[in-house]
């Protein structure tokens, strides 16, 4: 559950409300669940320790490692964008201007981040006077964003809220933003008590709030390995639990009595003088630190192979793999970038469209500019080489260019080959008069 339904699509302050005590109690537990995992918070629970005893919990924040390996390998390089038609090479330039003042390409990639711990992702475009382009953009934080959407059959998105908590007079108030279709609201309060201080029209043409999903569940990419992840922190906690206990071994004596002083003198030079017969041992647990180890060897497998990423420490990471072999080793992540990927040319749809509406550029040219995701994989040289021999006069040499790791965009690579071209065919003779 990732929204809101509602019965009621009035927007009042009774229903904003309701909408935000239901958020709190059915999406938000979950939502700090998943960032409390991702930040290394999450609780690891023991039973039965005893006092005194070593009690160790170590938390091996993979939720953190699968998060940041998705969203590099997605977002890692930049979104590039083209257009064929000529008249939308003006609203590129735009909106190339556009993102550059956004970092825009950072932006991309909190949201992705976003996607990946949380399962879904926010961002705000709104126009703004006081920057250069007119044109900003804000990612909201999942923890204090939802849609809310009608009890439909269609369950159609009706309006975003996002709100946040600041002190007046110092008391703790809670300021709520909330979007739809026409205006944005302001309503301001405490508690679950709120009266709506604004409402103007935002003139985007739709919500100017962007939802975008990680994928058609809206799960987090650590979401569904929880329970491997605690067994995981468990086992290396409860391990290190013994090996403590090794280090506080006991020191068993047979057949003699030592006392405190007797003791001090063996603490102090590591001899001990014992009486006829009498002997001294250590007792300590056993440990199989085979079982242990192959243990958290399955473990981690299922992780790596659940979630999709792929395991980085692997010695074959290391050598210089073949095109193929590194296929077969990226083919789950691949998975979750064409996921990821199908979901977020969505909203980057959705971003254009409302930058150029801001803009005053005809919004329909949004869909004749084709955003570019690439892979953010170690560049290969020798395989890049060999693609471009092989395929060089078979395929265009857009799409050649295209399947290059080494170029960034495209369209501006062609550009250039073309202008080398052209500036070095030697002159032409001039025709022979008669």
């Amino acid at each position: 559950m990732y929204r809101i339904i509602a019965d009621n699509k009035e927007i009042n302050a009774t229903n904003l409300s309701e909408w935000l005590v239901e958020y709190k109690n059915l999406i938000l537990p979950k939502r700090k669940l998943l960032g409390d995992y991702y930040d290394g918070k999450n609780e690891i629970i023991k039973q039965n320790a005893v006092q005194g005893r070593p009690n160790y919990s170590i938390n091996v924040n993979m939720a953190k490692y699968i998060t940041d390996v998705a969203t590099g390998y997605t977002f890692g390089k930049p979104l590039t964008y083209s257009i064929s038609k000529e008249e939308g090479k003006k609203a590129l330039e735009n909106l190339a201007l556009v993102n550059s003042e956004n970092y825009a390409e950072e932006l991309d990639y909190h949201i992705g981040g976003d996607m990946s711990a949380y399962g879904v992702g926010y961002q705000l475009v709104y126009p703004d006077k006081n920057s250069k382009t007119g044109v900003k953009y804000k990612r909201l934080e999942p923890l204090r964003t939802f849609m809310v959407t009608d009890n439909s059959i269609e369950e159609n998105v009706f309006c975003a809220i996002y709100f946040h908590d600041y002190i007046e007079n110092k008391q703790c108030k809670t300021r709520v933003y909330l979007w739809d279709e026409e205006n944005v609201y302001t309503f301001d309060g405490f508690s679950n008590s709120f009266s709506l201080s604004t409402k103007t029209k935002h003139l985007m043409g739709q919500i100017p709030v962007i939802e975008s999903l990680n994928n058609d569940d809206a799960f987090g990419d650590f979401q569904m390995v929880l329970d491997l992840l605690d067994s995981l922190n468990l086992m290396i906690s409860n391990n290190t639990d013994d090996l403590q206990s090794v280090s506080n071994a006991i020191l068993a004596v047979n057949g003699g009595k030592l006392g405190e002083e007797e003791i001090k003198q063996i603490n102090k030079y590591k001899v001990a003088n014992l009486p006829t017969g009498a002997n001294m041992q250590w007792v300590i647990k056993n440990t199989n630190t085979e079982g242990v180890l192959g243990q958290i060897k399955y473990l981690l497998n299922f992780i790596f192979q659940i979630s999709m990423v792929p395991d980085l420490s692997d010695d074959a990471f290391a050598g210089n793999l073949s095109g193929v072999a590194m296929q077969f080793k990226m083919w789950g992540i691949d998975q979750l970038w064409t996921s990821k990927i199908r979901k977020y040319k969505t909203s980057i749809n959705k971003r254009i469209k409302m930058t150029l509406r801001i803009l005053g550029i005809n919004e329909a040219l949004a869909n004749d500019i084709q955003v570019n995701f690439y892979r953010n994989l170690p560049e290969n040289m020798a395989q890049d080489y060999e693609i471009a021999k092989n395929l060089s006069g078979v395929i265009s040499l857009k799409t050649l260019l295209k399947n290059l790791s080494i170029v960034q965009d495209a369209e501006e690579e062609y550009k250039l080959i073309k202008e080398e071209k052209q500036n070095n065919q030697p002159d032409q003779p001039n025709p022979q008069t008669p």
